[in-house]
């Protein structure tokens, strides 16, 4: 009997450690930059004036949602895409490796050289 409950912990430990190590894959339109929530509808990303969309939605660095009043005023490494309108609607809090990964934003410029 204590051999079945071995075998049954040990499976589950090997589901649990599986479920955790989740890699998250952003779309290709995503964007990065450091995102601040100035208001409820209004942030600043990179410094700039943004606005959050209705219904947009902000997964934590678990992937979770969460609201945007729970991030403070803080400002967080993001990946994030826009609507057509250019209004932000979907934000991932990215882990410091996410941040590494994603790939630097592209100036105007950059294209001509």
């Amino acid at each position: 009997m204590r051999a079945h409950h071995f075998i049954v912990a040990a499976a589950l430990m090997a589901l649990i450690s599986a479920a955790s190590a989740f890699e998250r894959h952003f779309p290709t339109n995503a964007k990065s930059g450091n995102a601040q929530i100035v208001d409820y509808t209004q942030l600043l990303i990179d410094g700039k004036s943004r606005i959050l969309a209705m219904g947009a939605r902000i997964w934590s660095t678990d992937n979770l949602t969460v609201v945007p009043n729970a991030l403070g005023d803080s400002a967080h490494r993001v990946a994030y895409t826009e609507n057509s309108d250019g209004t932000i609607d979907r934000i991932w809090l990215l882990t410091d490796e996410e941040a590494a990964a994603m790939p630097a934003p592209r100036s105007f410029w950059k294209w001509f050289k």
